[in-house]
């Protein structure tokens, strides 16, 4: 059965609660947090042309805060995304954006059924 109208009204709170989940990922340094990217992020990391995998990660990661200047400085960063870079292995940075895609909703399987009209 299709969700109703008066369904979606009744679960607002907890669908859009979920709009600011936090996950986390374990990565080759720890365990990172990560936060559900927003359309917004989603549409600017699409939109570049290159570091888009680090740029999402960057902005993503709630915990550590990768933007924090005392670890960029002791990393040697110029710029904010380098400390991707100098922090995760080369394969586990597109891993790790995929994960974080995945967690908005990107790349999941839906599961789809050709629908039957009742008739009585």
């Amino acid at each position: 059965m299709a969700v109703s109208v008066q369904d979606l009204i009744k679960q607002k709170d907890k669908i859009l609660a979920k709009k600011d989940e936090q996950f986390d990922l374990k990565t080759s340094i720890g365990t990172i947090t990560v936060l559900k990217p927003s359309r917004a992020l989603v549409t600017e990391t699409l939109d570049l042309s290159d570091g888009n995998d680090a740029y999402l990660i960057v902005n993503a990661t709630v915990s550590p805060n990768l933007k924090d200047k005392d670890l960029q400085t002791a990393y040697g960063c110029t710029e904010p995304t380098d400390i991707v870079y100098k922090l995760f292995d080369p394969g586990e940075v597109p891993a790790i954006s995929r994960a974080i895609m995945k967690c908005a909703g990107y790349n999941v399987d839906i599961e789809s059924k050709l629908h039957e009209d009742v008739k009585n």
